[in-house]
């Protein structure tokens, strides 16, 4: 079966309601969110990931999803998480991040948009924003002793700026209470983590590693 890979052609496609169909009443919403709404996805190597709204998310429920799991595999989908009304409601001062995200950047297929409104809670949020940094600069660290033993400096960079950009969107809606629009937005908002090719000379990578991280350290002390 041929992959879908336009948005307009999923959104236009019968797995809505296939997905009501699977799930029945229990079935609050189904969107599209995550990295395929964002730039530089790329549909012919990845794949479009749906989230459900439940009412129940019991193993005895989400037995229905194995069969839709291997029909959307065939069209380029994939499923992401499963949310009960209860866990967004309970939890929106535990993943603002996360939760900003998704309120801001989906695609109903089924039901309403999610997390419609949502408003994190500043300090919540900051307090993320600042976990997520120091977790992504333990990673990084350690994929940058890889260099030359399984990566290339290409690999580092790229993997460096994927890890921090969906951090800095929080960031820069902790700064003017926005979401950015683009990647580009987020750039003219935090220069130092500008995505740029990687130099020949091994000297200057490691000086311009030096400065990824310097910044990182920068923007948990700013926020």
């Amino acid at each position: 079966m041929k992959k879908i890979l336009t948005l307009q052609d999923i959104v236009n496609s019968s797995w809505g309601e296939r997905f009501h169909e699977a799930f029945g009443e229990n079935l609050t919403a189904a969107f599209l969110h995550g990295n395929c709404l964002y730039e530089g996805f790329d549909a012919l190597h990845e794949s479009w990931q749906v989230s459900l709204i439940l009412k129940s998310t019991s193993p005895n429920i989400l037995q229905n999803a194995h069969k839709l799991s291997r029909e959307m595999f065939k069209d380029n989908l994939k499923f992401g998480y499963f949310f009960s009304e209860d866990f967004l409601l309970k939890n929106q001062t535990e993943y603002p991040l996360e939760f900003l995200h998704i309120s801001q950047k989906n695609a109903p297929l089924f039901g309403n948009a999610p997390l419609t409104g949502y408003i994190p809670n500043p300090e919540a949020l900051r307090k993320e924003c600042k976990r997520e940094l120091e977790n992504r600069k333990l990673h990084l660290l350690r994929e940058f002793t890889r260099i030359q033993a399984g990566i290339s400096p290409m690999d580092f960079f790229i993997e460096s700026y994927e890890e921090i950009f969906p951090i800095l969107y929080g960031a820069a809606y902790l700064q003017n209470g926005t979401y950015p629009k683009s990647r580009a937005e987020i750039t003219q908002a935090f220069p130092a983590f500008e995505v740029l090719e990687p130099a020949l000379d091994y000297k200057q990578n490691v000086e311009r590693a030096e400065n990824l991280f310097a910044a990182i350290d920068q923007l948990i002390q700013s926020l």
